[in-house]
């Protein structure tokens, strides 16, 4: 425990952490602003009249349109605060809490780089990649240092090398590595794309992508740890996320995990490249940047005051040791319920499951009333398109509408009433069949952790292979 101690201290240059954090509050900054362009903020958030919560987010709610506007301002200038090094730890605070409860408004909307957004905000809470190469150094110059302890770097690797390893994990199952799904759905319809595009309707190619994901995400990070192979997993990281933002609409995400390996590099890779960049840069700038991060000595490097090394505190200690058990075993947590994730979801959020299934079916309620009456209700009467298309083959989401709509029909004067739902839903391109049982009173569930024996069991069987469309010319 002593020599992990002093591993953990061993001070590294600040260069690599310093670059971080300008990218990633940058990369922030730019995507925030882009949300609000684009009018995401009416569309997801202003023009639904109901919104789904995360289990015991309830009271987390959603504020009016200036609201949401003074929000998503706040967390574009907390980020842009962030990468500036203005501030950092009232700005990095202050973008987590904000960007946070953003994402907690609605669970419709859950992706997993946004909870992964969160989580490294919340790291960088407690990291110092501000003493260098910032307006809190240049304002402050004893506040410039040369160094950080090595804990700093190694958090944040292990907080990218859990989401590689649990999204490598995930796709080891039939229906990715055995018959191609669902990247044997999603392909084909890109066949138009140049070059690429007649390709993407063989389905060779959508086992040699799905494999080659699987390789990818289980082995990338033991490549990017071994400084032989670093450079050539880089230009694989870089190919591979090219490819995901050609193919997919996932926002952010490829750009996230780039700029996230790259603390996996030695620590001082920035300094190696400073020499490039005053090529071009006035010599005013480049000497500005060599005074607030003054390079490495032995003096400073010895873990003396120049290195900016402080003992960490057992407690504090015990405190990131439990923060990276808990990311640890939450993708585990499917494993405490019967049945496919893929089908019931419980545990599928918050687990790095990234892109591995294909739901698409339909959804109505029966309600029936205290008068004995039964009313047929479609969920576009509560929801919006986008909504619908994602709730539809989620049963948790299932449930919440089956609530709001009891409780409609109750605050109206008809209840008590019952509340049954007629899904029929098909998973990585099966047969549909009904996801919710049809004789469950989803008004009597209460939503929780427990086995929801309301779902019906994953449908037995492997997917279809949609084979190659032959055209030929009749007669």
């Amino acid at each position: 425990m002593n020599a992990l101690y002093h591993r953990l201290n061993q001070p590294l240059d600040i260069a690599a952490l310093a670059v971080f954090r300008m990218l990633f509050g940058a990369l922030m900054f730019a995507g925030t602003l882009r949300f609000m362009a684009c009018g995401w903020i009416e569309q997801l958030y202003v023009a639904p009249d109901f919104h789904f919560k995360y289990w015991g987010f309830a009271w987390v709610q959603v504020p009016g349109e200036a609201g949401l506007y003074l929000l998503y301002t706040g967390i574009a200038a907390t980020a842009a605060m962030v990468a500036l090094g203005a501030f950092y730890r009232v700005a990095i605070i202050g973008f987590w809490c904000l960007f946070t409860y953003a994402e907690l408004m609605d669970v419709t909307y859950y992706l997993n780089h946004y909870y992964f957004v969160s989580l490294l905000a919340l790291i960088l809470c407690f990291l110092s990649p501000h003493r260098a190469w910032s307006v809190d150094a240049w304002h402050k110059p004893g506040l410039a240092r040369a160094t950080l302890p090595a804990w700093q770097t190694w958090w944040l690797r292990f907080q990218v090398g859990l989401l590689y390893f649990y999204a490598g994990l995930a796709k080891a199952e039939p229906d990715w590595l055995l018959h191609a799904q669902p990247l044997n759905i999603w392909l084909p319809p890109l066949s138009g794309m140049p070059l690429l595009g007649p390709f993407l309707a063989e389905p060779w190619v959508h086992y040699a992508f799905s494999w080659f994901a699987f390789a990818f995400d289980t082995t990338i990070i033991a490549f990017l740890l071994w400084r032989v192979t670093r450079p050539y997993a880089f230009a694989v990281v870089l190919v591979f996320h090219l490819f995901t933002h050609l193919f997919f609409q996932i926002g952010l995400f490829p750009f996230i995990m780039v700029f996230a390996v790259l603390v996996f590099f030695e620590p001082d890779w920035p300094r190696r490249w400073m020499p490039f960049f005053q090529s071009w840069l006035p010599a005013s700038i480049t000497r500005l940047f060599g005074a607030l991060s003054p390079s490495p000595s032995p003096a400073r490097g010895s873990g003396g005051q120049g290195s900016g090394w402080r003992p960490t505190s057992a407690a504090f200690a015990l405190v990131v040791a439990a923060f990276c058990l808990v990311q640890f075993i939450m993708p585990l947590r499917h494993w405490a319920y019967p049945g496919t994730v893929l089908w019931h979801e419980q545990g599928m959020r918050f687990s790095w499951r990234v892109m591995l299934r294909e739901k698409s079916g339909s959804l109505n309620y029966r309600v029936v009333t205290d008068e004995g009456r039964t009313v047929v209700v479609t969920p576009h009467d509560y929801l919006t398109e986008l909504q619908y298309r994602e709730m539809a083959g989620q049963p948790d989401l299932v449930l919440q509408l089956a609530h709001h709509i009891r409780d409609d029909f109750n605050r109206r004067g008809h209840g008590p009433v019952e509340v049954y739902a007629d899904s029929l839903v098909s998973l990585n391109g099966r047969p549909s069949k009904p996801m919710i049982d049809p004789q469950a009173n989803l008004a009597a569930v209460e939503p929780g952790l427990a086995d929801a024996e309301w779902i019906t069991d994953a449908p037995s069987g492997p997917p279809t292979l949609h084979r190659r469309l032959q055209l030929t010319a009749g007669r």
